[in-house]
């Protein structure tokens, strides 16, 4: 039978109260690395045989407590429990929240300032993550549509100009504009629309658009204007203008409420349904730095004081040797002084290691400013997250970095708790500009 450590996400003084998890023993805290205090929030559980080869340290749990449901993170897997233990009920989230790095760092937080390690487990997770059991989670994904043109916008008008309702006068109209120069006998209407093309001339001519004379019918209306006639008539107008604002876009899908034209679902299903457009629903990423571009920059030629502190540096820290303890570098300097120009060589070192990289900032008002030095040099690879996100931005910008979409994230002191899967270089300043 296989057991599992979990941080219980119940406040402190609860886990002084009877419940049906086993606690874990001070002898097994003190060999985790914590004190027996913090492991009042520590249980043990057993898996049932469905998870046994699904559980990892990390991953977010529901767990029995008492005789309630509560969420708790896997802090490692165990061979024995010192009690009779409960089993798991199911994971909360398909793959792990937290990367090992941090499970350490939260069992040292949690020694090093006599705090609860599910409070320090919560440093590391973005707002609305965490569930109760009254209510879901109010951190998801963002669903949207897509959607393309399925075929150029001339075969799409073309193919759209036999859709909807075939009236006589709309079959009037069509023989007219594959007729030579635009007319026809109405003798021919008649055998081609049937006996009711007469009364449907009538109308169209009380109406300007064709006109009658010696039985021959002829078109008054440019071909164009003709096919916006026959769209009208056949009710399918209101799909032309989505046909144009898509081809507007090239021929990537867009997001359907990015279009300046607006139409419901059921309307994009339609022309899905009849081949014209492609329509898909994907997870859009809420991006803190969307519609935002920032002018490329090239690494200048370094001064002479620039030169020596970076030989320094190549030749020490950051020279591959040493990454899981380096020691600490302090670059002093004025404002002005070049800098920011090492930070820039010391980030691209580290991501030619294949490493990322944390860049601090004191206050949220200097993120812009670092953001742009950092993404003209970077482009693609930087993000940002503090508290003045939106709660679906910080989630999303949390998931792109578990899953090493970024190499560069830029913030204040909370993004030391960024999930970054490879950290190479944690950077900040302590006044000033970097």
């Amino acid at each position: 039978m296989q057991f599992v450590e979990v941080i219980v996400n119940v406040p402190i003084r609860r886990t002084f109260g009877r419940a049906s998890a086993t606690p874990v023993a001070a002898d097994a805290a003190v060999e985790a690395g914590l004190e027996a205090d913090d492991a009042l929030q520590i249980y043990h559980y057993h898996l049932p045989p469905e998870m046994e080869h699904q559980v990892q340290p990390g991953h977010l749990v529901w767990a029995p407590f008492g005789h309630q449901e509560v969420q708790g993170v896997v802090a490692r897997l165990a061979d024995s429990a010192p009690l009779t233990t409960r089993p798991l009920l199911r994971l909360a989230r398909p793959e792990p929240v937290l990367t090992a790095a941090q499970l350490d760092l939260a069992r040292w937080i949690a020694q090093e300032y006599v705090a609860p390690v599910s409070e320090a487990v919560k440093l590391f997770l973005p707002p609305g993550l965490l569930a109760k059991e009254d209510r879901p989670a109010t951190a998801r994904v963002r669903r949207e549509w897509q959607v393309a043109l399925a075929l150029p916008l001339a075969e799409a008008r073309a193919r759209l100009l036999m859709l909807g309702r075939a009236s006589t006068q709309v079959q009037v109209l069509q023989h007219l504009l594959a007729a030579p120069a635009l007319r026809a006998t109405q003798d021919d209407l008649a055998a081609a629309c049937g006996a009711a093309a007469k009364n449907a001339v009538r109308a169209l001519v009380k109406r300007e658009h064709v006109a009658v004379a010696d039985n021959e019918v002829t078109l008054l209306l440019t071909p164009a204007a003709a096919e916006d006639l026959v769209l009208t008539l056949r009710g399918v107008d209101k799909h032309l203008p989505l046909l144009e604002a898509l081809a507007a876009t090239g021929e990537e899908p867009v997001w359907k409420n990015d279009l300046p034209v607006q139409a419901p679902l059921a309307q994009w299903r339609d022309l899905r349904d009849a081949g014209l457009v492609t329509l898909r629903e994907e997870t859009r990423f809420r991006d803190p730095l969307a519609a935002r571009t920032y002018r490329a920059t090239t690494p200048p030629v370094l001064t002479a004081e620039q030169e020596q502190v970076w030989r320094v540096l190549e030749k020490g820290p950051l020279a591959g040797r040493g990454l899981t303890y380096p020691r600490p570098v302090l670059l002093f300097g004025v404002t002005g002084s070049g800098k920011t120009e090492i930070y820039l060589r010391a980030i691209a070192a580290t991501l030619a290691q294949g490493r990322q990289v944390i860049a601090l900032v004191p206050e949220i008002a200097l993120t812009p400013q670092t953001i742009a030095r950092f993404a003209g040099r970077f482009p693609g690879r930087v993000t940002v997250i503090h508290s003045g996100l939106s709660q679906g931005e910080r989630y999303d910008v949390w998931r792109a970095l578990r899953d090493g979409r970024f190499d560069i994230v830029v913030g204040p002191r909370s993004a030391l708790f960024a999930p970054l899967p490879r950290p190479g270089l944690i950077m900040g300043q302590l006044q000033g500009l970097l």
